[in-house]
């Protein structure tokens, strides 16, 4: 009898087994048979070729294209995946409104977050991008207003940097707050003491929910994961919710009060910006996706994208300066010619710095903090450089194969500012295959923003510190690919000028 259920159990289990590898042939042949679908490797069932992925899947998929071809294919769990590996094929995919579109499960939406940038609702996103873009403008962005602000956070910066009287410092540490406080500026309209408990509880929150929100993404491409608790709380769900939603209450309380403040003639920040505009339209009552939890979507969004792209951005600046001290003499030379030791840098003299200023973006190619963009989706049946791609199907732009192919970068894996200069060395030349923020309508509408601080930050802090590693260190130029690209772990000494 018991021999008899051990064979009825092994009988099943090799029949389940036949049946799934069955099915995944027969996908591989439905998708072979799509003749102008991009080739792929083949990967396993159920899983696809997620176990073939390593932590630097930007430059496996590189090598992918080298036998495959730079628009290739792979099955990631139950999805088909296509990844755009040269300027050619993202702009023309990114060019197009199908290719506008979000996966339905994306990072957050595990979370059971609103955020109109993350989510496939093409209505809502069209409009809360055309909002957030006229809002800007409106709160000052290009002009001096969002400028002084950022100049009075830099100055407390400064003072912060001072106080450690040239002794070894944690870059991320000490760039988090300061990198918030921006955007707390411009969304809360205040600026939180560095020592703040509200404030240290949002960059904390931040920097761990981005970690797991990593691991949860693993239900983008096993959507059935949502439905099995367990799983969901061994990829670090549980923590990642609780965390989240404290960060959420903190903005839906900055709402509420903002709304008990509020004075329709004088608008004092974003929040104030978003809240008279919904009241506008209700009262027009025109159809609308603005309300109270798209709001605090929005802000959890925008904060969330603004303090850590632009924060690792300077810490790469920061590494690249401290090892490169021949380039930081030849900018803080520039800086002190057109500035001089003491007066503030301005975002306009970016123009008089064509060398800084190739530095910055000669750093932001070399070691792209967007390696990998946002997943797009296509919203229906469309092509790409040749190939048919069926609608539903996520696609990944690989930026850091466009930021370092050889056929249109000499020697890309070499730090070469002058790349960007004109031959005259007196101005820039921008090269169609630079694109750190992304390209096309989908592209970041905070880019404006996140230069301005850049070379604001650069700047500043190279008019006022010489900055070096600990004696003894050796640069290592691998970086940590989480979300985003980041630079290892490193102190840094920044030293006050005479």
């Amino acid at each position: 009898m018991f021999l008899n259920n051990v064979l009825t159990i092994r009988y099943e289990i090799l029949i389940s087994v036949s049946i799934i590898v069955l099915l995944c042939i027969l996908g591989y042949l439905f998708k072979s048979s799509r003749r102008n679908f991009p080739p792929g490797p083949w990967g396993l069932p159920i899983v696809g070729y997620i176990p073939f992925l390593s932590k630097d899947a930007h430059l496996q998929f590189i090598n992918l294209a080298k036998k495959y071809g730079h628009v290739f294919s792979l099955r990631l769990g139950s999805e088909n995946v296509v990844v755009l590996n040269d300027t050619a094929s993202i702009r023309d995919a990114f060019a197009k409104q199908e290719f506008l579109g979000r996966p339905p499960n994306n990072s957050y939406s595990v979370f059971g977050t609103k955020k109109p940038f993350l989510l496939n609702d093409m209505a809502m996103w069209q409009e809360h991008r055309r909002f957030v873009i006229h809002s800007l403008k409106d709160l000052g962005l290009g002009r001096t207003k969002i400028e002084e602000q950022m100049q009075d956070e830099i100055k407390h910066f400064q003072e912060v940097l001072k106080s450690f009287k040239g002794q070894p410092i944690d870059l991320a540490a000490r760039f988090t707050p300061s990198m918030s406080n921006n955007i707390n500026t411009l969304i809360f309209g205040k600026r939180y003491d560095y020592d703040d408990p509200e404030r240290k509880t949002l960059d904390e929150n931040l920097d761990e929910i981005s970690k797991i929100s990593g691991q949860t993404a693993t239900h983008i491409f096993f959507p059935w994961i949502k439905r099995v608790p367990f799983l969901l709380n061994w990829l670090g769900f549980e923590k990642g919710f609780k965390l989240f939603k404290v960060s959420e209450e903190i903005f839906r309380k900055q709402v509420e009060e903002h709304k008990k403040t509020l004075d329709r003639k004088i608008i004092r920040d974003f929040i104030d910006s978003y809240l008279v505009e919904m009241e506008h339209r209700e009262n027009k009552q025109e159809k609308t996706s603005l309300g109270d939890e798209e709001l605090v979507g929005l802000v959890t969004g925008l904060f969330s994208a603004s303090t850590e792209i632009v924060r690792v951005s300077i810490e790469w600046l920061m590494y690249t300066m401290a090892s490169f001290p021949d380039v930081q003499k030849k900018v803080q030379k520039e800086i002190f010619d057109v500035l001089g030791p003491e007066r503030n840098p301005e975002y306009r003299d970016q123009k008089s710095m064509p060398f800084t200023h190739s530095v910055i973006l000669e750093v932001m190619r070399w070691k792209s903090v967007v390696a990998l963009n946002v997943l797009r989706y296509t919203i229906a049946d469309t092509n790409v450089v040749g190939y048919d791609i069926p609608a539903g199907t996520i696609v990944m732009a690989n930026f850091w194969a466009v930021h370092h192919d050889p056929r249109h970068w000499k020697d890309p894996e070499n730090f070469e500012p002058e790349r960007f200069l004109a031959s005259d060395g007196k101005s820039i030349v921008k090269s169609p295959h630079y694109m750190p923020f992304s390209i096309g309508k989908r592209a970041c509408p905070g880019e404006i923003m996140a230069n301005m601080e850049v070379f604001l930050y650069f700047v500043s802090i190279l008019q006022k510190f010489d900055v070096h590693f600990p004696d003894g260190y050796m640069p290592d130029f691998k970086g940590i690919h989480s979300v985003i690209y980041k630079p290892p772990s490193a102190e840094i000494r920044f030293i006050p000028k005479n």
